[in-house]
């Protein structure tokens, strides 16, 4: 990382940039929200890459959004396992925002061909993911379509966060500084729970398990009662 700094990174893959990169503007917005309400110090805008840029490895934090058709060459699943297991961290997000869409299909099974003997589950609410920065008590997104998220873990951590409720979509406004798409159902309180999971995604990729060692489960446990 540059100077030390986080850069949030954004993975191309095949189809036209719609498909892979419906909100092109809200790496500025996510990004200055993490320095202001982080000690995270920020490159100022996103980066795109994809699987066989020689750079991939020296960024530990994608993102993989999509709505439509996953699939993968050999080489680059190849690519991807050896990403996840040299420390690499991938949120994915199904932005369709609907339960068992074709994203959501295939991204399972080429997950599958990835890591046989891994799937996906529902991270529980104790994991480090829900308190990284936020306390948080439920999961968020431009669209609830699930209740929960779901991970993937590779060498006792988890590696993959996947979301079906379009997390970048609350973020996503249009030229004028308006916000494109309502949160549905729960309206700007939902947007605002969307922007905060954001960042505990990004801290958690930063930090691991740390807000689960127990010097910090007292202070936590008492947080989440009131």
């Amino acid at each position: 990382v540059p100077g030390n700094r986080f850069i949030l990174a954004q993975l191309k893959t095949h189809g036209p940039a719609s498909e892979w990169d419906p909100y092109p503007l809200v790496g500025p917005d996510i990004l200055s929200f993490l320095q202001q309400t982080t000690s995270v110090k920020t490159i100022p805008d996103r980066r795109l890459i994809s699987l066989t840029d020689s750079s991939l490895f020296q960024h530990p934090f994608l993102i993989l959004t999509a709505a439509g058709e996953f699939r993968l060459s050999k080489d680059k699943r190849d690519i991807i396992k050896r990403y996840l297991s040299a420390g690499g961290f991938l949120f994915v997000e199904d932005r369709a925002g609907e339960k068992g869409g074709l994203f959501d299909y295939s991204f399972r099974a080429e997950l599958k061909k990835i890591f046989p003997e891994k799937s996906l589950y529902i991270l529980p609410r104790e994991h480090a993911v829900f308190r990284s920065f936020y306390l948080l008590r439920s999961v968020s997104g431009r669209k609830l379509t699930q209740n929960y998220l779901e991970g993937l873990d590779v060498d006792g951590r988890t590696a993959i966060v996947y979301s079906q409720n379009d997390v970048l979509g609350a973020w996503a406004k249009d030229l004028f500084g308006n916000y494109i798409y309502a949160c549905d159902p729960g309206g700007e309180a939902q947007r605002w729970e969307s922007q905060k999971l954001m960042m505990n995604i990004i801290l958690y990729s930063l930090t691991g398990t740390y807000k689960t060692d127990a010097i910090h489960l007292p202070f936590i446990s008492e947080k989440l009662r009131r």
